[in-house]
């Protein structure tokens, strides 16, 4: 069954690819992580996209230290731009974020229905998690249930607050 992520269990942190190739950033996230050992297992380290990264050997050595520490890693808009079956590969993550642009047409576009259902297999025979973003409406939500998809976010479920809701 599709679950809503409570961010009051997991601590999120999104990093671009150049940001893990800085030696100052990658430093100082040891240390915190290691200062905090009994909370890295509530972490995950979102990747973001970034074209400046040069040094895809430095992402990946970051990954698999904070990985070997207990931390998760989610790469986000999978399915757009240079997030790929070969990021994939390179980083293994914990945690796929499929992007938006391939859930919102999921109903009337074939294409993106066949691109989603072979992430979502892929991902389960990997034991990698998933989460859809732009999930808009009950449709779309019923679908990504059907296809297998872990956890969704969107609008359906709410929109961003100027305040925090208690």
């Amino acid at each position: 069954m599709n679950r809503f992520i409570y961010l009051t269990t997991v601590i999120l942190f999104c990093i671009s690819f150049s940001g893990c190739e800085k030696e100052e950033t990658k430093e100082l996230i040891y240390k915190l992580l290691n200062e905090y050992p009994k909370d890295r297992d509530r972490i995950v380290f979102e990747l973001l996209e970034d074209e400046r990264a040069k040094d895809f050997d430095s992402v990946k050595e970051f990954i698999s230290v904070v990985k070997s520490m207990g931390v998760s890693i989610a790469i986000d808009d999978f399915g757009a731009g240079y997030s790929n079956f070969e990021r994939l590969l390179e980083f293994q993550p914990d945690i796929l974020k499929i992007d938006g642009s391939l859930i919102k047409n999921i109903i009337t576009d074939k294409y993106s229905l066949n691109v989603v259902e072979t992430i979502v297999a892929f991902a389960k025979r990997q034991n990698i998690k998933t989460i859809a973003e732009y999930v808009e409406n009950k449709e779309i939500y019923e679908l990504l249930n059907t296809l297998g998809v872990d956890y969704s976010q969107g609008y359906y479920f709410g929109r961003p607050e100027s305040e925090i809701v208690k």
